[in-house]
């Protein structure tokens, strides 16, 4: 069966599935630490968790931010988020393609369009931060012009030796 997939913004109707990809990648983020899965937790405690999937539509909603998704017949398989950091700078959030849109470029058109998304609205850099043990989206971030930067901003020595501070200049 010919598979037919699209990158859009989301719909109202999409935060179900959106909060469920995002609850993947919490899942995915402990099976990829596995012995340090603890960081996982620490950086994304329950509470503090739960309040920001209540608050997503709120914390990237346009002009500032934006949420994207990914279809794949029809079904949303991944999505991507940015805020607004100040008045030139975002950050790219919450990127994840679930397991049934894997292999199939959509991380990349994710990427691709979000970056083109904050260049047209006039921020001039885009930040994001990653997991070490995150190889693809390291290989991602890097083919886009992301380059590693210090850290931006205050996280604990014992969760900060886990990230990597990524930054890349947005044509505009």
């Amino acid at each position: 069966m010919e598979q037919n997939s699209e990158i859009g913004p989301a719909r109202p109707d999409d935060f179900t599935a959106i909060r469920a990809l995002c609850n993947g990648f919490i899942d995915w983020c402990r099976s990829r630490y596995g012995e340090n899965a603890w960081f996982v937790d620490r950086y994304y405690t329950p509470e503090a968790w739960a309040a920001l999937l209540d608050s997503l539509p709120r914390l990237h909603s346009a002009p500032d931010g934006e949420i994207l998704v990914a279809r794949l017949n029809g079904n949303v398989v991944g999505c991507v988020m940015m805020q607004r950091i100040d008045e030139h700078t975002c950050e790219m959030k919450r990127m994840f393609i679930s397991p049934d849109g894997r292999g199939l470029g959509l991380g990349r058109r994710l990427a691709e369009n979000i970056v083109r998304v904050a260049a047209e609205r006039g921020y001039t850099t885009m930040r994001l931060d990653t997991g070490r043990n995150h190889d693809e989206a390291l290989s991602l971030y890097r083919s886009l012009g992301f380059q590693e930067i210090a850290p931006y901003y205050e996280a604990p020595p014992e969760l900060r030796k886990h990230l990597i501070f990524m930054e890349a200049p947005l044509a505009g």
